[in-house]
């Protein structure tokens, strides 16, 4: 017995009987196999009979305790649905995933982003794919984006929805760290940070309108973009045409906001933003707003002097109202004579269009705030809303603007009272969904329709009648329902 032999926990007998037990230190290709192992190193007898890669443990690895496979199936079946669903989201992506995102990202963008034509349709991109690449927390923002919109395509893959929740989360959490480092570097150095900051601010504003429709997640998100956007009027850019576009991001998206949901906002920095001679430069490259950048400045500018207006409705020469009735002919004035030949250039016609959209839109606005007992179907309001309608059916189904045209829409929708007028609203909205696929078009949509149905209930006219009785003729119920600054908008309308 004396030849007798161990190697690790196995007893090798040469000379007697074949008596052996199985290792439990042998290769881990003889374990995966559920082979006997002779434990010879490095190559094991039975991998060089079967040609096989002898893999062993490193010194570092310590082999875990085997747990029966009934023991691991229970063990799953058991586990609890939400903890089962949390290990599918936080799943590392597959190879590739990022790049199939970035690819879809190029090439849906520009419906989200541009309102340009042609060539000039993707002009973003050239300072937009740079900052993708330089800033982990843009690549993730922009990941981010790709990924919930690709969701609403692939509802059957749950990769993609898994990712679509991967991404979100680190986005939000790695704009943390980026704004600790901007206030660290405005107290050491009194200077802004990276313009990628606010860019990442911004694109989770785009996030959230593409996919969200509650106000608790884009007022917070602007209110940051207007604090980081009020310290770089001052500094000049690395890079001016990104600097433009953040901008010209920030000004579309708050000044929509302001109209549905000013009372949440930092009005007062938007305020310094919106009134800088620079950043009436900056909105001068129209990728977003084409060449509709006055009339975001007037929707806003007439969202602020709306809450004044509606604390001084007893004075009715008010300087708010006062600035109002100048504006209302500062739009006037701006009327576009658009062409009547078929072969007008199809990017200043898309821009013409648009821009006479909100205009008439901003028309309406500004004389429901001045005159609330103004009725729908009064013929200046209906004057206006004809030919609102008659400008949208110039426009294409898909032109490069849908992705703008939410608030006119429902700001002229709200005086629709012609049922074919109401049809053509409701179908744009619709139109539009079926290229964008977001929820804001089709809860303004919803909204629409439910107000179109309360202005025909017979009820509501009753209870005008005996209102007008009680106040002498003047219909208060009027007032309460044609007075916009009242309406609880559902959704904002981006």
């Amino acid at each position: 017995m004396g030849d007798n032999s161990r190697i690790g926990d196995t007893l090798f007998v040469p000379a007697m009987g074949k008596v052996s037990t199985r290792s439990r230190t042998g290769c881990l290709t003889c374990r995966r196999r559920k082979k006997k192992c002779d434990e010879r190193q490095p190559i094991c007898s039975g991998c060089d009979r079967n040609q096989l890669a002898c893999e062993w443990f490193s010194n570092e690895l310590v082999p875990r305790t085997r747990r029966s496979r009934c023991r691991r199936q229970l063990a799953v079946i058991q586990l609890p649905h939400e903890a089962q669903a949390m290990l599918n989201v936080f799943a590392v992506p597959k190879p590739g995933m990022a790049e199939r995102l970035l690819s879809h990202f190029i090439d849906h963008s520009p419906r989200w982003l541009s309102t340009r034509t042609g060539t000039r349709r993707s002009d973003f991109l050239k300072y937009l794919l740079p900052a993708v690449f330089g800033s982990l927390q843009v690549h993730n923002c922009v990941l981010m984006i790709a990924s919930a919109d690709l969701a609403k395509y692939c509802r059957d893959d749950v990769e993609v929805q898994a990712v679509a929740v991967e991404y979100y989360g680190k986005a939000v959490s790695a704009l943390q760290g980026s704004l600790n480092e901007e206030l660290a570097s405005m107290a050491a150095y009194n200077l802004p940070g990276s313009d990628y900051t606010p860019l990442a601010v911004l694109l989770l504003c785009l996030h959230e309108c593409q996919n969200f429709t509650n106000s608790t997640r884009i007022v917070p998100h602007l209110n940051a973009a207007a604090a980081l956007l009020l310290r770089r009027l001052h500094y000049t850019p690395e890079d001016l045409a990104l600097r433009s576009f953040l901008f010209e991001l920030f000004c579309y998206y708050f000044s929509l906001v302001a109209f549905s949901h000013g009372s949440k906002l930092s009005l007062c920095q938007a305020s310094s933003i919106f009134s800088s001679p620079i950043v009436t430069q900056y909105l001068q490259q129209g990728n977003v707003m084409g060449t509709s950048q006055r009339l975001f400045m007037c929707i806003f500018r007439i969202s602020m002097l709306a809450e004044k207006v509606l604390s001084e409705r007893q004075l009715h020469d008010s300087p708010a109202r006062t600035e109002l009735v100048t504006i209302e002919q500062q739009l006037i004035a701006w009327q576009a004579e658009l062409p009547t030949r078929g072969d007008a250039d199809v990017a200043w016609l898309n821009d013409a269009i648009t821009s006479e959209l909100y205009r008439l839109a901003c028309l309406i606005y500004i004389k429901k705030v001045l005159d609330t007992a103004l009725s729908d179907q009064s013929p200046p309001i209906q004057a206006l809303v004809l030919a609102f309608v008659e400008h949208l059916s110039h426009l294409p189904p898909d032109a490069p603007s849908n992705n703008i045209l939410c608030w006119p829409l429902v700001v002229a929708g709200l005086s629709a009272v012609v049922a074919t007028h109401q049809r053509a609203i409701s179908t744009r909205l619709g139109q539009i969904y079926d290229i964008w696929r977001s929820d804001i078009l089709c809860q303004s949509a919803a909204f629409l329709r439910q107000k179109w149905r309360d202005d025909r209930s017979p009820n509501r006219h009753s209870a005008a009648s005996s209102c007008g009785e009680q106040e002498k003729g003047q219909d208060d119920s009027t007032v309460a329902i044609n007075d916009i600054l009242k309406l609880q908008f559902p959704v904002i309308l981006v």
